[in-house]
């Protein structure tokens, strides 16, 4: 990071000028920097995030993609997984996420992660739904396989994998499409949503 870009101290002092206005205290302010406040505000200023507030102990991240909706859906898996086998059940669902017509569509999504392990798939869908975010499709979350492919290496945590969060059903049972990745390794799958939540998981919703 170069001279120029840093926070200067007259940056640091409009902000403590500005909590004393707003009556803070010095007792909110400590807290706030000994319990990862502070730091988990300057992450989601560093990722922009900040309008969105992730439940405690969670994370967020911001990913932009562009994908097709009407992408024949093996090569979408192929590009996002190359190493998926050809007998994965992901990829016996595809008639349940059918190609939309239209044009290719650019956005960011946000990726919501618990680190302790301690998420699940409702209480994901549940903080997403506060936030105003909307449920993803296969096709949008293969994008981040394919384009993004050291995804792993940018947010430190291998193995990790990406949910897409519109459900589909599978011999009677609940299930989502991911993306994993392990290593040099991507792999696109097909998971029970009740198994979903581990620290390597990241749930993905659209703005």
């Amino acid at each position: 990071m170069s001279e120029k870009s840093l926070v200067t101290i007259s940056q640091a002092e409009a902000v403590r000028k500005m909590a004393n206005e707003k009556k803070v205290g010095r007792d909110v302010w400590q807290k706030a920097m000994d319990d990862g406040g502070f730091s988990r505000f300057l992450d989601a200023l560093k990722n922009g995030t900040l309008e969105f507030v992730p439940p405690p102990g969670a994370r967020i991240q911001i990913v932009h993609i562009r994908f097709n909706p009407k992408r024949d859906w093996h090569e979408a898996i192929n590009a996002a997984g190359p190493n998926t086998p050809d007998s994965y059940n992901v990829r016996k669902v595809g008639d349940q996420y059918p190609p939309i017509d239209g044009e290719d569509t650019e956005g960011d999504l946000v990726l919501l992660n618990f680190p302790a392990g301690d998420g699940n798939w409702d209480k994901a869908n549940s903080w997403a739904q506060g936030m105003g975010l909307k449920k993803t499709a296969p096709r949008e979350v293969f994008a981040i396989g394919e384009q993004h492919p050291t995804l792993h290496r940018q947010l430190g945590c291998n193995p990790m994998y990406v949910v897409a969060t519109t459900e589909c059903s599978f011999v009677g049972h609940r299930h989502a499409c991911d993306v994993w990745w392990r290593g040099s390794e991507r792999e696109a799958d097909l998971d029970w949503v009740g198994g979903f939540g581990d620290s390597g998981a990241w749930f993905a919703f659209r703005k």
